[in-house]
């Protein structure tokens, strides 16, 4: 299937790892002119590098933080001087770290907010208008099952998803008539860096070892299994494309089937 990709001009942030560089490279290897982007040029020269290995072609990238709307600000002002238009955006960040619900600081609170939820708001800002001229574009944000689901001791990312599905619930509402359609992805348990660490952290609270809490976590996940980067980039692949014509608003998690409600 042609997913109608060739030459769009879509920003993938946090995309030199996990979650982002699988959506940046399957996005590639469709026919995109990706742009990646995250804090650290290192990283992003490696996501480079290894993207062109995979697929023949090597997106670009700026390093930005997107935490600061500075950064944001330039982001934007590169892609414009560049390519003169965006066809589509990616948002996707580090998780906030783990910790008691009462125990997480001010600063803790902010940087979650800013990273996690401002950069939303404000990326959406930057670059809504631009597609909403055009009469095209997708946004896609990457989310997690825990604005459905809170998951324990992980009270920052349960707060932030849910004020990032509220603000872009609201925005895909007001841009849907501009062929502007908007989705959050909420990934499940998914082998990433940040699942290690979070398995970690899991093991350490409840005194098991990393293996039961392995095996107890696949166990409540109804393929059995938890689930690979390049399951979820796939869907949000097909969210941000042409073919994608009529689902906008949306919160879907990509979960293997851990979250039992049916709404």
């Amino acid at each position: 299937m042609d997913l109608k990709l060739t030459n769009k001009i879509i920003l993938v942030t946090g995309a030199s790892k996990g979650l982002g560089f699988a959506c940046a490279k399957i996005l590639t290897d469709e026919g995109a002119n990706v742009i990646l982007s995250s804090r650290t040029e290192e990283n992003l020269i490696s996501a480079s590098e290894n993207i062109a290995t995979e697929t023949g072609i090597q997106p670009e990238w700026i390093a930005a933080d997107v935490s600061k709307l500075n950064d944001i600000n330039s982001l934007k002002t590169s892609i414009l001087e560049k390519y003169g238009t965006i066809d589509g955006i990616v948002i996707n960040a580090g998780g906030p770290p783990p910790g008691a619900t009462l125990e997480m600081t001010e600063e803790q609170w902010q940087s979650a907010l800013d990273t996690n939820f401002l950069s939303v708001v404000r990326l959406s800002k930057a670059f809504t208008p631009i597609m909403q001229k055009k009469k095209f574009g997708r946004i896609v944000a990457v989310t997690s099952i825990s604005a459905k689901l809170p998951l324990p001791n992980l009270v920052l990312s349960n707060a932030s998803r849910l004020a990032v599905i509220g603000f872009l619930k609201t925005l895909a509402n007001d841009v849907a008539k501009d062929n502007v359609l908007i989705n959050m992805v909420l990934p499940g348990t998914t082998n990433t860096g940040r699942l290690k660490q979070v398995i970690k952290k899991w093991a350490e609270n409840e005194n098991k070892t990393i293996e039961q809490v392995i095996k107890e976590r696949t166990s409540q996940i109804p393929v059995g299994r938890f689930g690979e980067p390049e399951e979820f980039g796939t869907f949000v692949t097909f969210l941000m494309s042409g073919r994608n014509t009529y689902i906008t608003g949306q919160s879907i998690p990509v979960d293997g089937g851990y979250i039992k409600s049916s709404l």
